[in-house]
């Protein structure tokens, strides 16, 4: 019987975290080109996963799935930071102030 592993499903969000964070730090999204070379490292790398994730004596998927949450927060705080607060809310948090 041969057992045929199947691609991560953790590599394409991973790559999409980095670049909306990129998009966020940059404040405009990848070029053309850039996008282009994106999908094909991410087509690549999807390829290689299989082979990959039996080199390595640790969870690979579980890492790729950490990284990518850790991108998501990052953008995620950052966002917030850039971000004005409102009028009301500032005059609530320093009492009208």
């Amino acid at each position: 019987m041969t057992t045929v592993a199947t691609n991560s499903h953790a590599i394409s969000p991973l790559v999409t975290a980095g670049e909306d964070l990129f998009a966020t730090l940059s404040g405009k999204p990848l070029s053309d080109n850039a996008t282009k070379i994106s999908t094909g490292v991410t087509s690549l790398l999807d390829g290689l996963f299989p082979a990959l994730a039996q080199k390595v004596s640790f969870d690979l998927d579980g890492v790729l799935t950490g990284s990518t949450e850790v991108l998501t927060g990052l953008n995620t705080a950052i966002s917030a930071a850039k971000a004005k607060p409102d009028v009301a809310q500032t005059a609530a948090i320093t009492g009208g102030a």
